[in-house]
């Protein structure tokens, strides 16, 4: 019998990286070292996002080039007034987010804030292209202090040879004057 041709062996080792996505650890960075800590489950734990900064969370799976990078902008916000939270990812070359997906961010908030929308799903989506994912968080706190809000994006990234669906959890803090 003779050998499967290159191309046939690197099709089948996409596909299985893409089955493979939610499974846990599935997501595990590379290199640790420069990478954030890991929770339970089955993605990255985002390293809170500090006062009025961005934090980039790299993801992919073991054996497989990075395939995109979540960004979290988490300015300061004031007590009894609305604020906003932006999440987003942006799929790395030659990856882009497939439209199809049913994406969603999911967030719980902690005692004291109200969010406008809990449950986000596609059409929330303050942007969806290919070249990126963009949900606006609105959400009111009663009081000042650090609040920690956590939750599950998902969606699904592709390239020609595959498509790769993401459960990331998401985690970031806010600091409310």
């Amino acid at each position: 019998m003779s050998n499967p041709p290159r191309s046939t062996l690197l099709l089948a080792a996409l596909l299985l990286a893409s089955c493979d996505a939610d499974k846990p650890g599935a997501n595990a960075p590379q290199n640790a070292a420069a990478q954030p800590a890991k929770t339970g489950g089955t993605a990255d734990k985002a390293e809170p996002a500090g006062e009025g900064k961005t934090k980039v969370i790299e993801g992919a799976p073991p054996g497989s080039d990075e395939r995109y990078a979540l960004q979290i902008d988490a300015p300061e916000a004031k007590a009894g007034q609305e604020a906003k939270v932006t999440v987003r990812v942006v799929p790395k070359d030659p990856w882009h987010m497939n439209l199809d997906f049913p994406t969603s961010l999911k967030l719980e908030a902690p005692a004291g804030i109200t969010l406008a929308n809990a449950d986000m799903k596609k059409a929330d989506a303050a942007k969806l292209d290919e070249k990126s994912c963009e949900f606006d968080v609105k959400f009111t706190p009663a009081a000042a202090g650090e609040s920690r809000f956590t939750g599950k994006f998902k969606f699904a990234v592709c390239q020609d040879e595959a498509c790769s669906p993401v459960t990331q959890d998401v985690e970031f803090k806010v600091a409310v004057k």
